[in-house]
């Protein structure tokens, strides 16, 4: 009796110590926030410092920056921590949004709501990043192997960079993100938590259950990213290509003049292989004009990035269609979208994804489906280059299994993370439900009007699998003339 009394005073006490060392780090402010409907909400503004590297005893501190949301409930539930994804992205700029703080202020009927942003993320994002300063090539959007060179010598210089500031990029990863979200909940004295996470922010959670499982109350993965998901099948986008081609193909807005999608990207791929589309844009960094050349690389890179997206997908057909008529007014659009890539390294989002990695038997799969896909060399544009970063290893990617009461979500047109990847993660969860939104992109799931409502049932502890949500069927925006009742914002009003 005696050892166990010792025992438990030294568990007591080695606990005590480690709550007073998180208090010590963390720091909250009080303020009061504002809904789009003018309904005031006491939050905390707070931040957590963390080691940026736990495995080395001289790490440096780094802070994680966090806004609590209050509750209104006397009597609150368990706490949700958002995760939002990227990896790279920030959310605690919604709690000054009055919009999207309106939508979180539905769940403070049950307890607190933490929009927290991850390291490397946010105030913490300068530390991890690097801005090229010099000029890119002409022909980076037309030719893969220059696009490769001017990478190399941008992450050349980005190591270089961040080894003088002394970031330790080795702590970057899904893992230590995870003990941070922990360490969070320690502080604020949460003895469980629930989670909601998108995109990358479900595969953040995956690693919270997989490692601090027995803290955790619920979960809701929307748009889901499995541990051994992080590099995409090239499979994956040429289905995704065929399906958005077929319902095209159907639209009578466009099959009297592009009665076969698929063969008109062929036509303009074609077209821009002998002669590359010259389009000026502004620089994203000195703001002047700049000469680029567009070739199949490029446009095939462009339709990657949002293919996903059911609010771009529409304007697909005209992309294709003005292109190929030389009319490069809409690939301009998209083109200056996404120009600031080639400028800047991510330091945490390219160390994430790097050291979560992918298997074995994936990577093999991913090369053999690159062979015969339309879009093989995009799907993956950085999973062959020399980028540092820990390996979490076979263990880490090993399919999860859990009792945690999860509710998956999912969209028909989302490529980035499509439903059959979240059935593959939900085979290990004993107790979850999975609802798929038709012609929903991978934006498009949470803005759903019943996603809301249903989220929030999930959290009281109702069974949603009586729920079905649908988009309307995808509409396209006509080739020619006026958009009409679909809206892009590529396509201005003369």
């Amino acid at each position: 009796m005696r050892i166990f009394l010792v025992a438990f005073s030294l568990l007591f006490t080695l606990t005590s110590i480690k709550a007073q060392s998180l208090q010590s780090r963390l720091t909250l402010e009080a303020k009061v926030v504002k809904t789009k409907s003018g309904k005031k909400i006491k939050a905390d503004v707070g931040t957590l410092k963390v080691p940026e590297n736990r495995a080395n005893a001289n790490s440096a501190q780094i802070e994680v920056k966090f806004v609590r949301l209050k509750s209104t409930n006397p009597n609150p539930k368990t706490p949700l921590i958002y995760l939002e994804g990227g990896p790279g992205s920030s959310c605690t700029w919604q709690a000054e949004n009055p919009y999207f703080l309106e939508r979180w202020s539905k769940f403070l009927a049950l307890g607190d709501v933490i929009l927290l942003d991850q390291r490397g993320t946010g105030a913490g994002r300068n530390r991890v990043m690097y801005i090229w300063q010099k000029p890119i090539p002409d022909n980076i959007w037309a030719d893969m192997k220059v696009a490769d060179e001017h990478f190399n010598k941008v992450a050349k210089d980005a190591l270089a960079h961040f080894k003088e500031k002394k970031v330790d990029l080795a702590g970057y990863t899904s893992v230590e993100n995870a003990k941070d979200v922990d360490e969070l909940r320690q502080a604020l004295g949460y003895s469980k938590v629930s989670l909601m996470g998108f995109s990358y922010g479900t595969h953040l959670g995956q690693t919270y259950i997989k490692y601090f499982g027995d803290k955790v109350a619920n979960v809701i993965l929307v748009g889901v990213e499995g541990l051994n998901h992080t590099y995409k099948l090239p499979a994956t986008m040429d289905v995704q290509f065929k399906k958005i081609a077929l319902l095209s193909d159907a639209d009578p807005n466009i099959n009297k003049q592009v009665p076969d999608l698929m063969a008109l990207y062929k036509q303009v791929i074609q077209k821009l292989e002998k002669n590359p589309a010259e389009v000026t844009i502004r620089s994203p960094l000195t703001r002047k004009p700049m000469k680029l050349k567009v070739g199949p690389f490029g446009l095939n890179l462009l339709l990657r990035f949002d293919i996903g997206d059911a609010s771009d997908i529409p304007v697909f057909p005209r992309l294709l269609y003005t292109i190929n008529k030389g009319d490069y007014s809409l690939l301009r659009w998209f083109l200056q979208k996404r120009a600031g890539m080639f400028y800047g390294v991510q330091g945490m989002s390219i160390t994430m994804d790097k050291a979560s990695g992918a298997s074995a038997d994936r990577v093999a799969l991913i090369n053999a489906q690159k062979k015969n896909s339309l879009f093989g060399d995009v799907v993956n544009p950085r999973l062959d280059r020399n980028w540092p970063a820990p390996d979490l290893g076979a263990s880490f990617r090993a399919p999860l299994s859990t009792n945690v009461r999860t509710l998956f979500m999912s969209g028909t047109l989302d490529f980035n993370t499509p439903p059959h990847q979240a059935e593959e993660v939900r085979w290990g969860f004993s107790n979850s439900s999975h609802i798929i939104v038709d012609y929903a992109g991978h934006e498009q799931i949470l803005t759903h009007p019943k996603a809301l409502e249903t989220t929030l049932r999930f959290l009281k502890g109702e069974n949603v699998d009586d729920v079905a949500m649908a988009y309307p069927r995808l509409q396209f925006i006509p080739v020619t003339g006026k958009p009409g009742k679909i809206k892009h914002p590529s396509i201005r009003k003369k």
